[in-house]
């Protein structure tokens, strides 16, 4: 009896053994879950650690000296305890796992000039579903495990819908495809390499051709060292192909006045106000033609029309 006990306290042993050794060669991450539970919770470890030796002593011990009196003394008993510890120390490392949180990447390909995406999600957990609204590309954090259904709101844009199972712990990418419904941006100007800006951010230079989801509204902007910028506000519901944009040189134009309070302003070929100061001032304008009116007395304006071909100086009588 005593050497049936001592084989299958050992047995029982080994087994257990084998198994936590098949599971981490199956799931190698075993490691890195184990280590950080370890840290958080390194007095309660030790303190089991101590508790399991103890116990597997004691019931060796027993068994060797045939002690049957007392239960406490009884090797099935002491197996009995050490089979009940390994038990809560798995239950308590499913439940610390079980709470780890996850998360789910949304990303948008191919990436285009659109800054998101509306999607409705939805999170299904014990048959209970909790509705929110997220953006895409994006990231959501802190996500608990379960069943996450994502579809898109701007369906006359794209149609996507997709259901994402995240494990505990566990960072999933989702991947939306928006290659469908899209449209071309071409964009040239003379002289070619000026910088293009959508939507307030910096993206190529001239001459290029953009992909942009329909119905989107972009904010174009051209810019370009000595030349005067260019903008303008376009929505794509078919493709647009601005030809080539005429950049004006930017000259310099110094404005002399022979007195310091004397206000002016300058107007474009349409009459539109460019500029308007008092005294002498020196300004980049861009090639064109422009009228100056100056006050020459109180309440009383003159005016006179320059071109700008070159650097030049205006003087105000």
């Amino acid at each position: 009896m005593k050497n049936f006990r001592l084989f299958f306290t050992i047995l029982f042993l080994l087994i257990s053994l084998v198994g936590l050794l098949l599971f981490a060669i199956f799931d190698p991450s075993i490691y890195y879950k184990i280590a950080p539970l370890i840290r958080t919770y390194l007095w309660p470890t030790g303190i089991a650690l101590v508790l399991f030796l103890v116990l597997l002593t004691a019931g060796i011990v027993s068994n060797s000296a045939r002690l049957e009196s007392s239960l406490i003394h009884n090797g099935y008993f002491q197996l009995a305890i050490l089979e009940l510890f390994l038990l809560t120390a798995g239950l308590g490392y499913y439940w610390h796992y079980s709470q780890q949180p996850g998360q789910i990447i949304l990303r948008l390909e191919p990436k285009t000039t659109r800054d998101f995406i509306n999607l409705g999600l939805k999170y299904q957990s014990g048959g209970s579903a909790i509705a929110d609204t997220v953006r895409a590309p994006g990231i959501r954090t802190s996500l608990s495990a379960g069943k996450y259904t994502f579809e898109t709101l701007d369906q006359d844009i794209v149609y996507f819908k997709s259901d994402v199972i995240l494990e505990p712990g566990q960072t999933e990418t989702l991947i939306i495809p928006v290659n469908l419904n899209i449209r071309t941006l071409a964009v040239q100007t003379e002289p070619a390499g000026a910088e293009i800006w959508l939507n307030g951010l910096q993206t190529s230079r001239t001459p290029y051709i953009f992909e942009i989801l329909t119905g989107d509204t972009v904010r174009l902007e051209l810019k370009m060292a000595g030349y005067e910028g260019y903008s303008d506000t376009l929505s794509l519901n078919e493709n647009v192909d601005l030809g080539v944009i005429s950049l004006r040189k930017l000259f310099t134009v110094w404005i002399s006045s022979q007195y310091s309070d004397t206000e002016y302003r300058i107007y474009d070929a349409d009459n539109k106000i460019v500029f308007s100061s008092v005294g002498s001032r020196q300004l980049q304008l861009a090639q064109g033609k422009y009228r100056l009116s100056y006050e020459i007395g109180e309440g009383q304006y003159d005016s006179k029309w320059f071109s700008l071909n070159y650097n030049s100086t205006v003087t105000i009588p």
